[in-house]
């Protein structure tokens, strides 16, 4: 044993001296000791060791334990009739005694955990649950238990379930029988961290939770601290999203009964904002109990325990967020400064299904008591007559909100509740409102006044279009209006894309209008993708998909030849040569400059392929007919009879327990009568397919002369060097898919060459980069490297599955750039590792061919190593 552990070995045996300055001299000695840079080296290597006779740092606790065992049996024993100076003092004698385990654990554990996780607890326990040490300790106690332990890792996955339950049990008491020393914001953020634990750690304890969480919620009202409420409501919240899909009855019945506290808390206290996140998201969450996916009555799959009370809490909740929509207008009006004007998405998503669930009912307005939330029995007669309102239900509020004002404040948040209200439930707009609200949504546009309303309506209109288009029983008189003022809107729309602010708003609004064929677009439209007003973007090249899918591209636009045909020699240029160049941002070698900005087409990412295969289609007799092939849906989602688009925004909106609780309420059949038709229209659409040679040839001549844009260039990032070898090898590959070149000639041909060129200098690039991820800017470049190559493998493996094999892309990638990307994510910031670590193995699943090629140590790891 080193002098320095003999001298704290000898100062720990004095803990238990009968003598209070011996124990307070030692004690002092003690803190010095500990905190020297020898004795946490000896206790370490001790520590690691585990030899049983040296002295390591669980001795070093059990000591400390014995010091603070005697210090409390001489303060319990202390006369209680003493002067006010004697009792301060015994006051900070036991906040040092509290101190002094606090910072030996603090240095114990600064270099990781080093005490076992049972025995903290253990001692913690033992003191809590002693009246007077809890008394005494209690604060300093929690504290450990929630910094020290629950906070750590190793020692989240160490505690038992008999352990959860037991600390939960004894918070739970703290909290529902406090005591003048308790420090209930403490308690209370140790109850959320415990519930946390119990529902990801531990099963079993269901009914325990659901006890507390009744009887806890009773007394909220008198709650005068909003952090307590704050933190409770967050436990709530995490145990809800966690059971109820196994026990949605309990969760509504639980729901009913503390709805009235929380709509009391929110109308009557002011809470603050971050309280008010918490019980928005409860009601939410209940919302999505009782009522999934919009269902309005058991038939259909909603759940109440009590069906009158819970229409009456809905009417009040409709009328508090009325109020608060209301009161976040006026409060902006008056604000100085710079202010968000948006309402938050989790407020907008709840009001949106709150107005779903009482706009369908004949009932247009309902009287209101002013003392309605005060309690659970107010919908009753009994009792004092109170104060009544009168509150409007149905879309005239909804018209009204947009309408009323011109302010901002006022107009924003009801364009977000009708967006979020049109999107998430589309049968439920009456026919005769789309021309009511179409018709004050264009008034507002046409208006153009500078302000941050116009995204928010363009993005209303975006989803009135889609409503719109599943409508199929709108009456002549109201199909010719909407086509009138989808007309107007169309015009007004295509000069707002000339905007930044607007910009990728608008694209959307002109895809939905295209996908619901509401307008036939014009020579102004076809413009856009032809000359310099916008550069390519995700937004852009959706909506020319869409135009290419739903129209007939025009050959020549005839009257217009000084805007749309740029003379090429002798020779007009068509318009599909046109798009051409602008996605691909070509420019004639003449006019390239030496320090030219690269083109939008490697600097941005698109989305699956979607470039790729608008060129190919470009270069085909019937794009209408390309769009089709290209775009016919998925095996898995035919089977379902969607759209892969209608599945991804159906997941969207709606959680997969509200999936599940329907699917538990009916037998429902899924429909496959439409995979059938899938594929013979797949198979009838391939054989109209012929391409036009000369496109084709000036679609490589365009693609070469990026490769040379890019040669060219005095720098360029290695991730636009792979999305331009992606780029060239999505269209070799489209060409394959539809039988005009087969894949040996596409791996012979100049472009595939060019790729796999950008791939190898890619590939040098990782190499000299990977010994440098201390350099933040290297660690960046690398980590953009990653995300670009699993998204290109994810198109090209995932979206073309069921067409050519994926072996054309992957033979661009050598072994050693995937080994290389391996040994990039391993070394990566720990904070970083498993989101890096998670892309490369989608990676390796991808790419499970090339694997043997690669250095077996790291695929094996890679393939095997389960996350954590």
């Amino acid at each position: 044993m080193s002098l320095v552990l003999h001298d704290l070995y000898l100062c720990c045996r004095q803990f238990d001296n009968d003598k209070a300055t011996e124990r307070k001299k030692e004690i002092e000695k003690f803190k010095r000791l500990i905190r020297s840079p020898e004795a946490i080296e000896q206790l370490d290597r001790n520590s690691e060791s585990k030899h049983p006779k040296q002295l390591n740092w669980d001795a070093v606790f059990r000591f400390l334990q014995r010091y603070i065992q005697k210090e409390t049996e001489c303060l319990q024993a202390a006369n209680p009739n003493v002067s006010a100076t004697t009792q301060a003092n015994r006051q900070k004698k036991m906040q040092e005694i509290g101190s002094i385990m606090k910072y030996f654990i603090r240095w114990a554990n600064k270099r990781g955990p080093r005490l076992k996780c049972q025995d903290l607890l253990k001692h913690i326990m033992d003191t809590l649950q002693n009246r007077f040490s809890c008394a005494a300790y209690g604060t300093d106690y929690s504290s450990i238990l929630l910094k020290d332990i629950l906070s750590v890792r190793k020692y989240w996955c160490e505690i038992s379930q008999q352990q959860w339950s037991d600390l939960m049990n004894l918070y739970f008491k703290m909290y529902l029988r406090p005591s003048k020393d308790t420090n209930r914001v403490l308690v209370a953020r140790i109850i959320h961290t415990l519930v946390r634990g119990c529902c990801f750690q531990s099963e079993g304890l269901t009914s325990t939770l659901f006890e507390f969480f009744a009887k806890a919620m009773q007394n909220a009202r008198q709650e005068q601290v909003f952090a307590v409420i704050e933190h409770i409501m967050s436990a709530l919240n995490v145990f809800l999203n966690v059971c109820v899909m196994n026990c949605r009855i309990r969760v509504c019945k639980l729901g009913e009964e503390i709805f009235p506290t929380l709509l009391c808390i929110w109308t009557q206290k002011r809470p603050q904002d971050s309280l008010k996140e918490e019980i928005i998201e409860f009601f939410r969450l209940q919302l999505h109990a009782h009522h999934p996916k919009g269902a309005k009555t058991q038939e259909k799959g909603a759940f109440a325990a009590d069906w009158l009370k819970w229409q009456h809490l809905l009417y009040s909740l409709y009328e508090i967020i009325v109020s608060e929509v209301s009161h976040i207008g006026s409060r902006g009006k008056y604000s100085a400064g710079m202010r968000h004007v948006a309402v938050k998405d989790n407020l907008v998503d709840l009001a949106a299904d709150i107005c779903h669930q009482l706009f369908g009912q004949d009932t247009k307005v309902f009287v209101s008591s002013v003392t309605d939330v005060d309690s659970p029995q107010s919908h009753s007669h009994q009792g004092t007559p109170s104060k009544r309102r009168r509150i409007e239900l149905g879309w005239e509020v909804v018209r009204d909100g947009l309408q009323k004002s011109q302010n901002d404040f006022d107009m924003i948040p009801w364009l977000q509740i009708t967006t979020v209200l049109v999107a998430k439930y589309p049968s439920s707009v009456p026919p005769n409102e789309i021309v009511a609200i179409l018709t004050i949504l264009h008034q507002i546009l046409s208006q153009q006044r500078r302000g941050e309303r116009i995204p928010y309506v363009l993005r209303c209109l975006s989803e009135i279009a889609v409503c719109q288009r599943l409508k199929s029983t709108l009456n002549t008189a109201q199909r010719l209006d909407l086509q009138k003022l989808w007309a107007k809107i169309w015009a007004i729309t295509l000069r707002s894309i000339s905007s930044q602010q607007t910009e990728v708003e608008s694209f959307w609004l002109l895809e939905a209008i295209l996908h619901g064929s509401l307008t036939v677009p014009d020579k102004d439209f076809w413009k856009i993708f032809s000359c310099s007003t916008c550069q390519p973007s995700s937004s852009a090249v959706k909506c020319l998909s869409r135009a290419l899918a739903k129209c007939t591209l025009p050959e020549q636009l005839d009257g217009i030849a000084e805007h749309y045909l740029i003379t090429m020699g002798d020779r007009p240029q068509t318009l599909r040569e046109a798009i051409m160049r602008w996605l691909l941002g070509y420019r004639p070698e003449e006019d390239i400059e030496e320090n030219v900005e690269l083109p939008s087409v490697v600097r941005r990412d698109f989305p699956n392929q979607l470039v790729s295969q608008i060129l190919v289609v470009l270069s085909l007799k019937d794009c209408r007919a390309g769009m089709d092939f290209f775009h016919s849906p998925l095996a898995e989602s035919a089977l379902a009879g969607e759209s892969p688009a209608e599945v991804d925004k159906g997941n969207t909106f709606f959680t997969e327990t509200e999936h599940l609780f329907l699917q538990t309420t009916f037998d429902e059949t899924p429909n496959y009568s439409s995979t059938v038709v899938s594929v013979k229209k797949t198979e009838s659409v391939a054989s109209r397919i012929s391409v036009k040679h000369v496109l084709k040839n000036r679609l490589e001549e365009y693609l070469l002369a990026l490769v040379e844009c890019l040669h060219s260039a005095a720098m360029v990032p290695p991730e636009c060097q792979v999305r331009c070898a992606d780029l060239i090898i999505g269209v070799l590959r489209c060409y394959s898919d539809i039988g005009v070149t087969s894949e040996d000639d596409a791996c012979t041909s100049a472009l595939f060459q060019k790729a796999k060129s950008f791939i190898l200098d890619a590939g040098e690039y990782i190499s000299t980069a990977k010994n440098k991820l201390n350099e933040e800017l290297k660690l960046n470049s690398l980590k953009t490297m990653v995300t670009v190559c699993t998204k290109c493998l994810h198109s090209h493996t995932k979206h073309w599955a069921k067409r050519s094999s994926s072996a054309l892309f992957l033979q661009l990638f050598p072994a050693r750039f995937m080994n290389d990307l391996v040994q990039i994510c391993k070394q990566l910031p720990t904070v970083e590792n498993h989101i890096m670590l998670v892309k490369q193995r989608m990676i390796f699943k991808m790419v499970s061919g090339k694997c043997r090629e690669m250095d077996p140590g790291i695929s094996l790891t890679i393939m095997t190593k389960p996350l954590k």
